[in-house]
């Protein structure tokens, strides 16, 4: 028989939240097994039967390892307290310098998702929370967290829904025992790439794939979303495939970038637009020249124009597929062809074709 279970503080209705989808429908084990799935969240975590004869098994799950009313003091308040922005997709928006320390790593020109600063093996558990923070109240947890530097951290933290998105602040914890880092999840032993042509897509790929913690095929596809909005990775048997579009076959069937009368732009190393023939203008319905490729891409996409250029200059010349705003708003999907001449890139645009039909 499944126990009752009494959360504590009672207030917290994040933490019961997560207790009562941790337990799922299944029976937890003995109090000391649910116990140990539970610190991987919540360090200090304490599970006791109540053992009263006669009556429904019942169990407490102390959140803090011993019993606290609801109140809370206002150290999130301190002005010196780590604080960082997340959006709604989980991506770190900004964060104080408190909070860049903390975690050595600074949130831009390269974005950071929070699961980059999970340890092994939390990673459920922390898409779990992170699901659960709009409920009322926000959440205030003990978590361990796995800065860049390897070396697990515990830390309080408080978070609220705020601006579309999330606000978090931290400390450190002092009173728990911090598990030894654990190296990270091995990535798959093969990773094929489609289309296989696309060498940007696939450095952009392996830089996501390097920095996460804990690989994962959904986790790695959140990454690539970030400038591959149709990416898709699967895991099978021998490998995982990482596809940059929705079709299967993906591939290059012909130079098409060799076409006259194709949107061309040159840009610098810094994405400052120094050319762009009218076709260019009116295909992106918008005066180009003088301004950066920054400022036209999709929000939250910014920063990743930098990394781009990056991957692309190694490459010295790359066939791609991106999707942007033009001058009106509307979303356009192309292909694009780009070579490297010393400090300047040029680039031939197409709207994305219609599929053909393989035989």
């Amino acid at each position: 028989m499944r126990p009752q279970l009494f959360t504590i503080p009672s207030t917290d209705e994040a933490f019961r939240k997560f207790v009562q989808r941790t337990v799922g429908h299944a029976n937890p084990g003995a109090p000391a097994e649910f116990e140990r799935r539970l610190r991987r969240t919540y360090p200090r975590v304490l599970v006791r039967e109540r053992g009263l004869t006669g009556e429904v098994p019942s169990w407490y799950v102390y959140r803090d390892g011993t019993w606290r009313s609801g109140g809370s003091d206002a150290w999130g308040e301190e002005p010196n307290a780590p604080r960082v922005s997340v959006d709604a997709e989980g991506w770190i928006r900004s964060g104080n310098p408190t909070a860049r320390g903390l975690l050595g790593a600074d949130f831009a020109p390269e974005p950071r998702h929070f699961t980059d600063f999970v340890v092994p093996g939390g990673l459920d558990a922390a898409v779990a929370l992170f699901e659960i923070v709009p409920a009322p109240g926000g959440l205030e947890a003990t978590v361990v967290l796995q800065p860049t530097s390897g070396d697990a951290i515990a830390v309080d933290i408080r978070v609220a829904p705020a601006d579309g998105g999330m606000a978090a602040a931290m400390r450190l914890a002092g009173d728990i025992e911090v598990p030894q880092s654990s190296a990270p999840a091995p990535r798959p032993d093969r990773i094929d790439y489609a289309p296989a042509t696309d060498v940007a897509f696939r450095a952009y790929a392996e830089r996501a794939l390097d920095r996460m913690p804990e690989p994962t095929p959904d986790g790695l596809a959140l990454r690539l979303r970030r400038l591959y909005p149709h990416a898709q990775v699967e895991a099978l048997p021998d490998g995982w495939v990482a596809r940059r579009d929705h079709e299967v076959d993906g591939h290059v069937r012909d130079p098409w970038w060799t076409a006259d009368g194709l949107p061309r732009v040159r840009y610098d190393a810094m994405a400052l637009i120094l050319d762009a023939n009218d076709a260019a203008t009116g295909f992106f319905g918008r005066s180009m020249v003088g301004h950066h490729w920054q400022e036209f891409v999709t929000a939250g996409s910014s920063d990743e124009v930098g990394v781009m250029l990056e991957i692309l200059a190694a490459a010295g010349a790359a066939e791609s597929r991106f999707r942007m705003p033009r001058g009106d708003g509307s979303l356009v999907e192309f292909d694009s062809y780009t070579v490297v001449e010393g400090n300047e890139f040029s680039t031939v645009f197409r709207p994305v074709p219609e599929a053909v039909p393989t035989s």
